[in-house]
């Protein structure tokens, strides 16, 4: 029988898809509108707030400091999600606030769902297993530039995955006297899905594939900014949905991950609709790997760095995958 808390959690979700996924059409289209036909009035309000994203956008990086809303980010509102599937956290090794810190995660998966909801909609976990540290995670540029939608996924804690924007955090202070750290946290730990698209495309339930060889972007920065590289693993990520390849949508893929960085992916979940299966999710985060801040890094430190972080996930995956995974001796994790 579904319970009343269940029906929320299922309206939450489609409404939390629709925003993330499909607004942005209804909301260009009717921006266009307002602009064309709409009166003096609502013409003055839109030139004037898209005045306001784009400075927001190119000067400052759409950043929003701090936490965001609270309120909004807890289980009172979106993270009621977290009991559906359900959702949890596993902390491996004591991070302390006195640096920033990039998170590494894999698998994408199709949502991501194990750093977006630990990580963005219901943090209060991740505030208690991480005390002082502000979970931001990186998503793609172009979210940024959907009017009055970018003010909601700000708040919830995404940031751009610009560089602009990583640098702007990692080089934060963790000085505690910092004007900046005012509200009692001291550190920023900024979540990316290194695999992207790439990765999203190859999500098949009950397998783990992951793309990370040739990944050194992230190892960079890291670098660049004295950052250290926290490994982190999504168990049941991949398991929350069932892409369906279809021939016909490929080029429609094609398009889209050349022109705006993303695929869209056709996928189906309970009942064959969009409402993901319940399935369980588990977000382990990993120790630190520690890097020597360095301008210009030199390639044989960034590829020195980047094996201990093909290490260590390799490892999380081999310590907990009998916890995590069904029939965890016949699944194998695949690095390409």
């Amino acid at each position: 029988m579904v319970t009343f808390k269940e029906i929320i959690q299922i309206a939450v979700i489609h409404v939390y898809f629709f925003v993330f996924y499909f607004s942005a059409y209804f909301i260009y289209w009717y921006t266009v509108k307002g602009l064309t036909f709409g009166s003096l009035w609502v013409k003055t309000v839109l030139i004037t707030y898209l005045i306001y994203l784009l400075i927001d956008y190119f000067v400052y990086h759409s950043a929003l400091d701090g936490n965001g809303s609270i309120l909004l980010r807890s289980k009172r509102f979106v993270g009621i999600t977290r009991d559906y599937f359900p959702v949890e956290i596993r902390k491996t090794a004591e991070i302390p606030p006195n640096r920033n810190y990039i998170l590494a995660h894999f698998p994408h998966g199709i949502l991501t769902l194990a750093i977006s909801i630990n990580m963005l909609l219901e943090i209060t976990p991740f505030l208690r297993l991480f005390p002082g540290i502000r979970p931001k995670v990186a998503t793609l540029n172009i979210n940024f530039c959907t009017p009055f939608v970018r003010e909601f996924l700000r708040y919830l804690g995404y940031i751009p995955s610009s560089k602009d924007s990583l640098l702007y955090f990692l080089n934060k202070s963790n000085d505690p006297k910092h004007t900046d750290n005012a509200d009692g946290f001291t550190s920023y730990m900024l979540g990316i899905s290194v695999g992207g698209t790439q990765e999203a495309l190859l999500t098949e339930p009950g397998k783990y594939t992951i793309v990370l060889k040739k990944r050194m972007g992230f190892v960079k920065l890291a670098i660049q900014t004295g950052s250290p590289i926290v490994p982190s693993f999504g168990f049941g990520d991949v398991d929350i949905y069932t892409p369906l390849d279809k021939a016909w949508f490929r080029p429609i893929q094609m398009f889209y991950k050349k022109y705006f960085r993303y695929a869209p992916i056709i996928f189906k979940g309970r009942g064959n609709t969009i409402l993901p299966y319940k399935k369980k999710v588990t977000l382990v985060v990993g120790s630190p790997i520690d890097v020597k801040r360095t301008t210009n890094p030199d390639p044989a430190y960034v590829e020195e760095i980047h094996t201990k972080v093909v290490a260590a996930v390799r490892d999380l995956f081999e310590t907990y995958k009998r916890e995590y995974i069904e029939n965890s001796e016949e699944t194998e994790l695949v690095i390409m």
